[in-house]
C-alpha cells in the first residue's frame, strides 16, 4: 500500500481545511465582535493561510524522502524538535475538538433533534479510526471524490439566497476603526491556519505531477467560496446573525419555502457533514503522526486507538461546558494557534537556511560524509520501525 500523496490531493485537502471550521458558528461569534466587517477578517486571514501553504509546501520539497522529524532533526536537533512537536500535537488536538463539538452539535441539536449522541458519536470514531489505518493517500481519494461537489452544493445554497442579502446593511463600513478587527482576528485565531497539516505530510507528498496554478487556483476557490456565504449570511440575517449558529444549514432554511430544508438542499448539507468527517480524519491522522515522532511509537494501531478515545471523550462534553469551552478557544488556544500556525514555520524556514548555508559551506569531502551519515541513520530507523 502506497503512503504517497499526489500533488492535487494535497491541493484538495487544503481546499476543504479551508471551508472546514468557516459554515458552522464562526460566522456568527465574529459578528459579536466585529459585525459585518468580518467578512475582512475571513479574506485577510485565509489569504494569509493561503500564502503559509506554499510556505509548507516549499519546505515540503525541500525535506524530499525525510518525515518532518527527520527534517528538523536535522535543522534543529532533537530537543527543539520535540518541543515543537508537542506544540502542534496540540494545535491538532484543538482542532479535532473544534470540528467534532461543532458538528456533534449541528447534527444532534439542530439536524435531528431527537437524535441520541451516541448515534452520531460512535460511527464517526470508527470511521476517522479507518481512514487514519488506511493512510493518507486514501484520504485524499476520499477529498477528491466529494470536493467538486460541495462546491457546486455551496454555490447553489448561497446563489438561490443571494437576492434576499442587503448589500447596504454592510455600510458604513469600519465605523468603529479596525482596532475590533484585530480583536476579533485574535480571539478566533485557532478557527484559522488550515494549513498547518502539512507539515505531517512531509516526505509524503508526490510533487512529480506538480501544476504551478493547481494549489492557487483552489484557494482561491476557497476564498471565494467562504466571502460568497458570509456575505449572503450578513446580508440576509444582519443583526440577527449572532442568533444563527449553523450558517450554512440556516441560509438554507431562510431559502425554502418549508419550514425545514429542502431535498435537495438537505443533501448538500449531508455531504458538507461527510466533508467534516474527513477533516477531523485528517487532523487525526496529525494525531498519529505526532505521537508517533514524540514518544517513537512503532506502527499505528497504538496511537490510532489513543485519537479514537479521544474523540470518545470530546464527546461527553455537553453543552453546560460550553462557556468554559468558549473560553478556551478565544484566550489559550489563540495563542497556541499563533505559535503553532505561523511561529514555527518560520522558525523552520529558518533553520533549513541556516543549515543549508553551513553545509555549502563544508568542503566536498565533508558535505559527502555528512549527507551518507544522514542517510544511514534514515535507512536504520525505517528498518527498526
Amino acid at each position: 500500500m502506497t503512503t504517497k500523496i499526489n500533488y492535487r490531493q494535497t491541493c484538495i485537502l487544503v481546499f476543504l481545511s479551508q471551508i472546514a471550521l468557516k459554515f458552522l458558528a464562526l460566522p456568527s461569534l465574529m459578528y459579536m465582535e466585529s459585525g459585518n466587517e468580518s467578512i475582512f477578517i475571513a479574506l485577510v486571514m485565509m489569504i494569509t493561510d493561503g500564502l503559509y501553504a506554499f510556505l509548507l509546501l516549499g519546505l515540503a520539497r525541500k525535506s524530499g524522502e525525510k518525515n518532518l522529524y527527520e527534517f528538523m532533526c536535522a535543522c534543529l536537533g532533537k530537543v527543539i524538535t520535540k518541543i515543537i512537536l508537542v506544540v502542534l500535537l496540540l494545535k491538532y488536538a484543538l482542532v479535532v475538538a473544534n470540528i467534532s463539538k461543532g458538528l456533534e452539535f449541528f447534527v444532534v441539536d439542530n439536524l435531528y433533534t431527537e437524535f441520541k449522541w451516541h448515534y452520531y458519536v460512535l460511527p464517526l470514531i470508527a470511521v476517522v479510526g479507518f481512514m487514519i489505518y488506511k493512510g493518507i493517500n486514501n484520504l485524499g481519494r476520499v477529498g477528491e471524490i466529494v470536493c467538486w461537489l460541495i462546491i457546486v452544493g455551496i454555490v447553489y445554497i448561497a446563489l438561490k439566497s443571494f437576492s434576499s442579502a442587503d448589500a447596504e446593511s454592510f455600510l458604513p463600513l469600519f465605523e468603529s476603526g479596525v482596532k475590533p478587527l484585530f480583536d476579533c482576528s485574535f480571539k478566533y485565531m485557532s478557527w484559522f491556519g488550515s494549513s498547518t497539516f502539512i507539515l505531517m505530510l512531509f516526505g509524503k507528498i508526490d510533487f512529480s505531477r506538480r501544476k504551478p496554478w493547481q494549489m492557487i487556483r483552489y484557494i482561491l476557490i476557497a476564498i471565494a467560496l467562504v466571502q460568497l456565504v458570509y456575505f449572503v449570511f450578513y446580508g440576509i440575517f444582519q443583526v440577527t446573525s449572532p442568533t444563527h449558529s449553523f450558517c450554512l444549514s440556516d441560509i438554507s432554511q431562510f431559502s425554502s419555502v418549508h419550514s425545514s430544508i429542502d431535498e435537495l438542499s438537505w443533501l448538500i448539507v449531508s455531504l458538507w457533514i461527510v466533508a467534516q468527517a474527513v477533516q477531523i480524519a485528517i487532523y487525526s491522522y496529525c494525531i498519529v503522526e505526532a505521537l508517533k515522532f514524540i514518544f517513537n511509537i512503532k506502527g499505528e494501531i497504538l496511537p490510532t486507538l489513543i485519537v479514537m478515545l479521544y474523540i470518545a471523550l470530546l464527546s461527553l462534553i455537553g453543552e453546560n461546558t460550553l462557556g468554559l469551552e468558549r473560553f478556551f478557544f478565544s484566550i489559550y488556544a489563540s495563542v497556541l494557534s499563533i505559535v503553532a500556525q505561523y511561529i514555527i514555520p518560520i522558525i523552520i524556514w529558518i533553520a533549513y537556511l541556516i543549515r543549508s548555508k553551513i553545509n555549502k559551506a563544508k568542503t566536498p569531502q565533508q558535505q559527502k560524509q555528512t549527507n551518507l551519515k544522514q542517510t544511514k541513520k534514515v535507512a536504520q530507523k525505517r528498518r527498526a520501525g
